[in-house]
């Protein structure tokens, strides 16, 4: 077994990976960010297999963290005063750094590696679903990215096109972009050749035809021919990169809800109001299969991104938002608790409670899901579906506990 250590930052993973009796095989700095974890699954993995490499971190709250047990790597969170501890009786002028750090992390793990409990990693479908899941919420950013372009492109370059169709985005409205991807060219189009491409392509509006023809006839601002035809490339690429895009999106789905279908974890995870064919699958990706992964709720909600960061000191106390966790699950965790509240009285009750203390929507948000994920944790660790009765009896009786208490 090979022995590594990660100092971390929003900025930087600094990584030292050595041997057990202490020569050196690899140091240094990646981004925290995809491009840097494959640099750094580059500079370890020709040392060892990723299962024979040990990785000391003082968090398992990073969202780096992850990837990181996905990809292989045994992973060892210790507590930082320990750690702190240890770099004193190392470094007796008190010298801190990054690259200290780093070092005494896998310093820490080849002395103390038999009494520390690693990180389990998921089951691999788990971990499929959850690659599938998180690249699909990709896909849907480089989507949501391209529209944007091409509107602005659009606003600029092209304004007679807008308002011809229902939305630009839509299918049948790409493949016209690119077929006609300068406003000269559609300006140029007859009745008869508009409705016979529009029957070609099957556009099922044909009420609208004769709203379309009166639309291209209506003055535009006037863009100049030079400027049409530089843009005419970049718009073409933009409409067939999204009709692409769109196709790739829908494929995923597709083998995100097979897998998920053949899961055992389907049923009770289906009985939460408002998770669908895309929240309900992510969750699980999130909370996977293993009932030990979290030592106490606290540990989940943080590594999840619901619970705050507090820090107090005597009279002093400040409440921050948690940067350092696992951002994909958070965003699952916020989406689910948005549709959840059309569905759930108590849940839109409690985002209305928080949005009536002068709390912004996601702030609101964030604490609805903060609620949600201790629901959804005790449903997870018993596998018992989601029965808001249940859950208004338990409401009810901390609620006369607490009363009963305060008297």
């Amino acid at each position: 077994m090979l022995f590594a250590g990660i100092d971390w930052s929003d900025q930087a993973l600094d990584f030292h990976l050595r041997t057990a009796d202490g020569k050196v095989l690899a140091e240094g700095e990646v981004r925290p960010n995809l491009d840097g974890l494959a640099k750094l699954y580059g500079r370890l993995d020709v040392h060892a297999p990723p299962d024979q490499i040990g990785i000391a971190v003082e968090t398992a709250h990073g969202a780096w963290i992850q990837p990181l047990l996905d990809h292989g790597y045994r992973i060892y969170p210790v507590n930082p005063k320990s750690v702190d501890s240890f770099r004193k009786a190392l470094t007796a002028n008190g010298s801190k750094s990054d690259a200290i750090d780093r070092k005494v992390l896998s310093m820490f793990l080849v002395t103390f590696h038999r009494e520390l409990h690693p990180l389990k990693p998921d089951d691999p479908e788990i971990i499929a679903l959850r690659i599938a899941c998180e690249d699909r919420v990709r896909l849907v950013e480089e989507r949501t990215a391209k529209l944007s372009e091409l509107e602005a492109v659009l606003k600029i370059y092209y304004p007679a096109f807008l308002g011809l169709f229902g939305g630009f985005d839509s299918h049948i409205a790409l493949e016209f972009l690119q077929r006609f991807p300068t406003q000269s060219q559609v300006q140029g189009l007859t009745p008869g050749k508009l409705r016979g491409w529009l029957r070609r392509h099957g556009y099922p509006c044909t009420q609208r035809m004769e709203d379309m023809t009166a639309t291209i006839r209506r003055p535009a601002l006037p863009v100049p021919q030079h400027l049409q035809q530089a843009k005419a490339p970049l718009i073409g690429y933009l409409a067939t990169s999204l009709i692409a895009l769109k196709a790739e999106i829908a494929r995923r789905e597709s083998d995100i809800s097979d897998r998920f279908g053949q899961m055992p974890e389907a049923d009770w995870i289906r009985s939460l109001p408002g998770t669908g064919p895309i929240l309900g699958p992510a969750l699980l990706a999130c909370l996977g299969r293993d009932r030990q992964r979290f030592a106490t709720t606290q540990d989940a909600c943080a590594f999840m991104g619901t619970a705050p960061v507090t820090k107090a000191s005597g009279n002093f106390k400040v409440v921050r938002f948690r940067r350092g966790c696992w951002k994909f699950a958070r965003r699952t965790l916020q989406l689910f608790a948005d549709q959840s509240r059309h569905q759930c009285t108590w849940a839109q009750e409690l985002y209305d409670r928080h949005r009536s203390k002068g709390r912004a929507h996601h702030q609101a948000l964030r604490a609805l899901a903060h609620r949600w994920l201790k629901i959804i944790l005790a449903m997870w660790r018993t596998g018992t579906p989601y029965n808001e009765a249940v859950f208004r009896a338990s409401q009810a009786r901390n609620l006369l506990k607490t009363a009963t208490t305060g008297a």
